[in-house]
């Protein structure tokens, strides 16, 4: 009797783990368990030309997720968390697309020394399976002596097309936002972001974009 017990809990146990395991597998995000040929379709499709002076699809490496930081905390500036979803041309969450995106530091330059051009406030997400993606950074400040906006460089690269820019981020009260920014809705949503400050003293942010 005891040894039919025994038998009994045991195929208990194994049928639950069975009915857990494909659980636990559909939960996986698909951004961390990308295949190779989801990032060899998308480097393919980015800018190779090292002339390009607003790509940088081509160097995404190989850990490439849907949440990125761009600034360390103790980098000079108010923290930023920016987030979205990447819609498709049918309107639906277009997951696996490759995003990059760069911006100046809080005394409105990019690289300096043997620093990379756009800086070290540069970064890459791959959207998950619902077209999400975020990143945390800091705010970015205008160019010295300059009457530009202050703004968030981004690029958008998908497996069925190449690496393209949209409308940078931009942010509201912002006086040097130009009319011309205020009507261009290249990326499909408004791009000049109304932040909002969170318990924590981070300003957050939405910028959805609608593939073309």
């Amino acid at each position: 009797m005891k040894s039919v017990d025994s038998d009994r809990r045991e195929f208990i146990r194994l049928a639950a783990a069975a009915a857990v395991f494909p659980l636990l597998a559909g939960c996986r995000d698909p951004a961390y368990a990308q295949s190779g040929d989801v990032l060899k379709s998308l480097r393919k499709n980015a800018i190779s030309d090292a002339g390009c002076e607003w790509c940088g699809g081509r160097d995404v490496p190989d850990s490439v997720g849907p949440r990125a930081v761009l600034a360390e905390k103790s980098a000079a500036g108010e923290r930023l968390l920016i987030s979205g979803t990447v819609f498709g041309k049918d309107g639906k969450p277009a997951p696996n697309t490759l995003i990059y995106l760069y911006h100046t530091d809080a005394n409105g330059l990019y690289g300096r020394g043997r620093e990379h051009k756009h800086g070290k406030h540069r970064g890459w997400m791959l959207t998950d399976a619902k077209g999400h993606y975020e990143f945390e950074t800091i705010r970015p400040a205008s160019y010295p002596s300059s009457t530009i906006a202050a703004h968030i460089h981004m690029t958008v690269t998908t497996a069925d097309q190449k690496e393209d820019w949209i409308d940078s981020i931009l942010f509201e009260g912002d006086r040097f936002i130009t009319k011309r920014e205020r009507e261009s809705r290249k990326g499909g949503f408004n791009p000049i972001l109304t932040l909002e400050r969170n318990a924590a003293g981070v300003y957050t942010g939405t910028r959805d974009i609608q593939l073309v």
